[in-house]
């Protein structure tokens, strides 16, 4: 591993990251649920409740838990500043997230604006809350990673995102009126998907490599200059819609080729790696980049909107981040002990590896049951009454495993703490 120039002793207490990623987890297994039981109705339209109502617990419920734990976890050991009051902040993150997204969703499925606008509120309120705690601690850090401006930019991608959401919400109940509802959703969709996870994710995956696996690194300048390229075309395509000029709005057709060249330097990058042994974890990041592909490809074709929502959210927002999981759980299990042995001052004390937390074995058969159920998904899209429901099946199954993967690490990191505490 490649730690220079990380502060690791900034590190938050181990069971914040652990709290966001058990919950996201909990999102997915209700996105396999809402799939068996409503598998009629999900493949229906993009526009019908239960597709919205999954979009959200995808990007709610599984992104934003994943990202924010993530951050609060990263953000100290890059810039070398906790957030302030980290335990209290992000349990009340974590909290007004969690309760945002499900009245949200919820407020979807029933067709209820109250529920809805309940949702949306403690949801803008727990990003506005991250966003002020990481505010003040780059302040109070006095320094930026290389990394700060990509993840910046990225983070600042999530106030048009929840701008136009609110704009949304306050025209149910006709306070503002609404033209062309479906272009107004791109926009939406184009500021979250692209501008907000699409940059954090590949800015997070660019820092992490090089730390994990011994890759080349990605200059700072360069991943700048493609995240500020993706927000300036998101700009010249939201302008496009404000001033109705359509010629603006082909610049959403330039974006997936800018990810699709980050995905060329991420596997170019990969391939670089000293150690050339394939793990798990790279194995989730591959077959992201392969949906990525899939996803732009089906775009250009054109025909199946729900086949692109499929390749993008399952198959990238999900896979990807779960690979990055699988890889920081075991490293945080394995840091926080050796920082509790050297606290004791027992530095020759053998500590399990890495692997003992999350094991090869455990994460690849996981990786399949995930493969197969986002393969059902895709089908599905094009026969839904033989593959929704056994999709939603599988893919509940594998959001089961994850949890349980999760749940047993969490459990051996105890296990072996409370070992260290009696040993002492």
């Amino acid at each position: 591993m490649k730690t220079t120039g990380l502060s690791l002793e900034q590190a938050p207490p181990i069971t914040i990251p652990f709290k966001f990623f058990l919950t996201a987890s909990l999102f997915v297994l209700a996105v396999g649920l809402v799939l068996a039981v409503g598998a009629d109705k999900v493949f229906l339209t993009r526009w019908s409740p239960l597709a919205l109502g999954i979009t959200h617990l995808v990007t709610l419920g599984f992104l934003a838990q994943v990202m924010t734990g993530a951050m609060i976890q990263l953000l100290p050991v890059l810039a070398g500043s906790p957030i302030p009051a980290v335990v209290t902040t992000s349990r009340i993150i974590h909290l007004m997230l969690l309760g945002g997204t499900l009245l949200l969703v919820l407020g979807f499925f029933h067709g209820d604006p109250p529920l809805i606008k309940t949702g949306a509120t403690l949801s803008v309120g727990a990003i506005a809350l991250f966003l002020a705690a990481v505010t003040v601690s780059l302040i109070r850090s006095g320094r930026l990673h290389d990394n700060a401006v990509s993840f910046g930019m990225g983070w600042l991608a999530i106030i048009p995102t929840l701008a136009i959401g609110i704009y949304m919400v306050l025209g149910l109940d006709g306070r503002v009126a609404i033209g062309d509802v479906s272009r107004l959703v791109a926009v939406h969709l184009s500021w979250g998907l692209l501008g907000w996870v699409g940059t954090v994710l590949f800015s997070t995956v660019f820092q992490l490599l090089p730390i994990f696996y011994i890759t080349e690194e990605l200059s700072p300048g360069s991943r700048d200059l493609y995240v500020a390229l993706v927000m300036l075309l998101l700009l010249l395509y939201s302008l496009g819609y404000l001033l109705n000029i359509e010629i603006l709005e082909i610049s959403l057709a330039v974006i997936p080729g800018v990810f699709l060249f980050l995905s060329y330097r991420l596997f170019r990058s990969i391939r670089s790696r000293r150690r050339k042994i394939v793990d798990v974890t790279l194995l989730f990041l591959w077959s992201g980049l392969a949906f990525l592909l899939s996803a732009a490809l089906a775009w250009i074709h054109g025909e199946n909107e729900l086949l692109v929502a499929v390749f993008l959210l399952a198959g990238v927002c999900i896979t990807m981040p779960i690979g990055i999981i699988y890889k920081v759980i075991p490293f945080l299990c394995w840091f926080h002990l050796q920082g509790l042995q050297v606290k004791q001052g027992r530095r020759s004390s053998r500590l399990p590896s890495m692997k003992h937390y999350i094991s090869d074995r455990d994460a690849r058969r996981h990786y399949i049951l995930h493969m197969t159920a986002i393969l059902l998904m895709a089908a599905a899209t094009l026969m839904p009454a033989l593959f929704a429901r056994l999709s939603g099946l599988l893919f509940s199954l594998a959001s089961l495993y994850f949890l349980r993967n999760l749940l047993f690490a969490l459990l051996r990191y105890r296990a072996q703490q409370n070992a260290l505490t009696v040993e002492q």
